[in-house]
C-alpha cells in the first residue's frame, strides 16, 4: 500500500515537473525569429520640388462665360476654352442642359439592362459604396458645395441596381419630361458672342497662382539657391479666368547641399517619387546643376516629359530623388552573421537552424535587404524565420 502512495507521488511530481518544463518552453524560447518578407527601397534624397514650365495666362474678353473645357482638360491649339454670352441666365441654361443630358443618358443607359446576367452587379454595388461614401465624407467636412451633384449619381446608381435586377420600374414618363425640357432649354438658348481660344496646345488650369511669368524655361542658368530664396509671385489681373499649361519639357528645381549634389551630374537619368495619385513616380533627367554663390548650396534641375491634369495642377511639394531601387528579402540587420569568413543568417525550420549564406543588396541602419535567389537549394527563401536573437548558436543546433 506504501508503495503504490510513493509511486503515486512520483507520478504527480513528474507531471509537475512536465507541465512546468512545457510552461516554461512556451513562455521562453532560446531564438527569437522575424519573417522575411519580400519589400523594395529607394536610394535617394528627399527634397521638396518647385514646378518650371511654359504657362500662358488666359484672360477674359469680358461678358458671361460658360466654361467647355474642364480643369484639367487637354486643349488643342486654338481649342475652345468659354463661350461667352450677355447674361448670366445662358450660363445657368447650359448647365441645366449638361445635368438634364447626362440624366437621359443615365435612363437610356439602364433601360438597356435586360439581361441580369450579362449585368455587372458588383460593379453597380461598388458605385453605390462610393457615392454613398463620397456623401457621407462630404457633409462630415462641412463641403456642401458638391452635394446635390454626389446626391444625383447615389441616385442613378441606385437606379441602375434597380433595373440591373429586373425590378418593375416605369422610366418612361421621366424620359419623356427630360426631353422636353432639354428642349425647351435649347430653344430658349441664346447664340453666343464670342469665344475664349487657347492660342498653344496643352492643359487648362482654371487658376492661376502669378509664377506663370517668373518661372520660366527659358533661362534655368539663373535658377540658383539665391534666386529660390528671394522669388515671389506676380499680382494675378482679376480678368484672368486660368492658364495653359503646355505639355512639352517642363522642370523640378530643389535646393540641395553641396555634399547632396554629388550624387547627381548632368544627363543622369532616375526616379522622382511624388505625392500624386495617377503619377507617384516620374522618369527624369538631370538637366542642370547650379551652385550658389558661397558654394554651400545647390540647385538641382531635374526635366520630364510627363504630363497630366495632376501635375498641370501642381506647383510644388514634397518630393524624392531616387537613383536606385533595390529589391529583395528585408530582414533585421542584427540577423546577420559571419560564419567562416562568410556572411549569412540563422533559419529556424521546424526545431534546427541552418546557416544560409546571404548577398546583402541594401541596407538602411535597421534592417537590409538581401538579393532574393531561386528557392532551390540552401538559400534565403520568403517567409523563412531569420533568427534576430539567439545564443550559442551553430548550424544544425536543435531549439525548442
Amino acid at each position: 500500500m506504501r508503495g503504490t502512495t510513493v509511486l503515486k507521488t512520483l507520478a504527480v511530481i513528474l507531471i509537475a515537473v512536465f507541465a512546468l518544463h512545457q510552461a516554461i518552453a512556451a513562455l521562453y524560447s532560446p531564438v527569437k525569429t522575424e519573417t522575411a518578407v519580400y519589400t523594395t527601397a529607394a536610394d535617394g534624397i528627399n527634397i521638396t520640388g518647385l514646378i518650371i514650365r511654359n504657362e500662358t495666362q488666359i484672360h477674359s474678353p469680358g461678358g458671361v462665360m460658360h466654361f467647355i473645357a474642364g480643369d484639367g482638360n487637354r486643349v488643342a491649339k486654338n481649342g475652345v476654352i468659354a463661350n461667352i454670352y450677355d447674361s448670366e441666365s445662358a450660363s445657368i441654361t447650359l448647365s441645366r442642359i449638361d445635368t438634364v443630358n447626362k440624366k437621359i443618358a443615365d435612363i437610356e443607359e439602364m433601360l438597356s439592362y435586360n439581361d441580369l446576367e450579362a449585368a455587372d452587379l458588383d460593379m453597380i454595388n461598388s458605385k453605390i459604396s462610393q457615392s454613398l461614401n463620397s456623401v457621407i465624407v462630404s457633409a462630415a467636412a462641412g463641403n456642401y458645395q458638391n452635394t446635390p451633384d454626389r446626391l444625383e449619381q447615389l441616385l442613378s446608381a441606385l437606379n441602375r441596381r434597380q433595373a440591373a435586377m429586373g425590378e418593375s420600374a416605369d422610366f418612361s414618363a421621366q424620359l419623356q419630361s427630360l426631353k422636353a425640357e432639354l428642349s425647351s432649354l435649347s430653344a430658349s438658348l441664346p447664340a453666343a458672342k464670342g469665344t475664349v481660344t487657347s492660342d498653344i496646345s496643352g492643359y487648362f488650369v482654371s487658376a492661376a497662382d502669378g509664377y506663370e511669368n517668373v518661372l520660366k524655361c527659358d533661362n534655368l542658368d539663373a535658377v540658383t539657391p539665391e534666386f529660390l530664396k528671394t522669388v515671389t509671385p506676380q499680382k494675378v489681373e482679376s480678368d484672368v479666368i486660368g492658364k495653359i499649361v503646355s505639355d512639352y519639357e517642363w522642370y523640378i528645381a530643389a535646393e540641395v547641399s553641396v555634399n547632396e549634389s554629388l550624387n547627381f551630374k548632368e544627363g543622369d537619368e532616375l526616379t522622382v517619387y511624388t505625392q500624386l495619385k495617377v503619377y507617384p513616380k516620374l522618369a527624369v533627367t538631370v538637366k542642370k546643376i547650379n551652385i550658389s554663390e558661397s558654394s554651400s548650396s545647390a540647385v538641382v534641375l531635374f526635366a520630364c516629359s510627363d504630363m497630366n491634369s495632376e501635375l498641370a495642377e501642381m506647383r510644388s511639394g514634397p518630393m524624392k530623388a531616387v537613383k536606385r531601387e533595390y529589391s529583395g528579402l528585408r530582414v533585421p540587420k542584427s540577423a546577420l552573421r559571419v560564419v567562416d569568413s562568410k556572411r549569412g543568417v540563422y533559419v529556424k525550420t521546424g526545431m534546427q537552424i541552418k546557416f544560409t549564406e546571404v548577398n546583402v543588396i541594401y541596407n538602411d541602419g535597421s534592417y537590409m535587404i538581401c538579393e532574393k535567389q531561386s528557392d532551390e537549394g540552401n538559400v534565403l527563401k520568403l517567409y523563412d524565420e531569420v533568427v534576430v536573437k539567439g545564443k550559442r548558436l551553430y548550424d544544425g543546433k536543435i531549439v525548442s
